[in-house]
């Protein structure tokens, strides 16, 4: 099948890290230490153009980690990401509604895959691996 017989009325066109921050700190001993995870999100920018609506949309995530009293390492990151819809096929409200939740779905799989090869390649070890979150929970919370 074409693609353009099966392509979605809602796109997204593309991503940046907006901000990253990691810091660390050396740690003598081996030993299992505590994740602490935080998550939010935010519609950056919105507007609409004759066929389409266009948003950014952004994650923005912040981990810590822990060994008893002692901070191994902070991680923050802030992700961007550009979306469109379809201006005949949603509504505003419907728009929006699709943004937060396949926009912030696509945007978790971008951060967790960026969190894992940058965490690697700093030499923690094991990298750390994002949660899956219940983004419709998320949502609510944001409310």
């Amino acid at each position: 099948m074409k693609a353009g017989e099966v392509l979605a009325d809602f796109q997204f066109l593309g991503n940046r890290v907006a901000k990253f921050t990691l810091e660390t700190r050396l740690v003598e001993e081996k030993a299992q230490g505590r994740l602490d995870f935080d998550f939010d999100y935010e519609i950056r920018s919105m507007e609409e153009g004759e066929e389409r609506f266009f948003a950014v949309l952004a994650l923005m995530v912040n981990v810590r980690a822990s060994k008893g009293r002692n901070l191994v390492f902070k991680l923050s990151l802030d992700m961007e990401a550009l979306f469109a819809g379809s201006r005949e096929r949603f509504s505003k409200d419907q728009f929006v509604q699709i943004l937060e939740l396949n926009g912030l779905i696509t945007l978790l799989h971008l951060c967790r895959a960026y969190v894992i090869t940058v965490t690697a390649q700093s030499g923690i070890n094991p990298p750390v691996r994002l949660p899956m979150i219940n983004v419709l929970k998320l949502r609510e919370k944001k409310s």
